[in-house]
């Protein structure tokens, strides 16, 4: 009885060794490169508008751009550091 439970655990075991083994149908199916170059892209960080602002860091020169192009100045103020992830 005993050797029947350890031949049936290492017949489990050589089971699920050889189905790991197999490659996953997403890794079987030939990729073409517009497909690859679609997948990276969806993996990239989203273009958000407000990184493409140019920002300035005297309120002096702020004001007198914003007064050029007869936009409004948008104040951002923090105390502390603004990697500390925190308002």
């Amino acid at each position: 009885m005993r050797h029947l439970f350890i031949l049936g655990g290492m017949a489990l075991v050589l089971t699920n060794v050889a189905w790991a083994g197999e490659p996953s149908s997403f890794a079987k199916k030939a990729r073409s490169p517009e497909a690859l170059q679609a997948d990276i892209e969806a993996l990239k960080p989203v273009q958000h508008t407000w990184r493409a602002l140019a920002w300035e860091t005297c309120p002096l020169e702020a004001l007198k751009r914003a007064r050029a192009q007869k936009k409004p100045v948008i104040v951002w103020v923090f105390l502390g550091l603004p990697t500390d992830e925190r308002c």
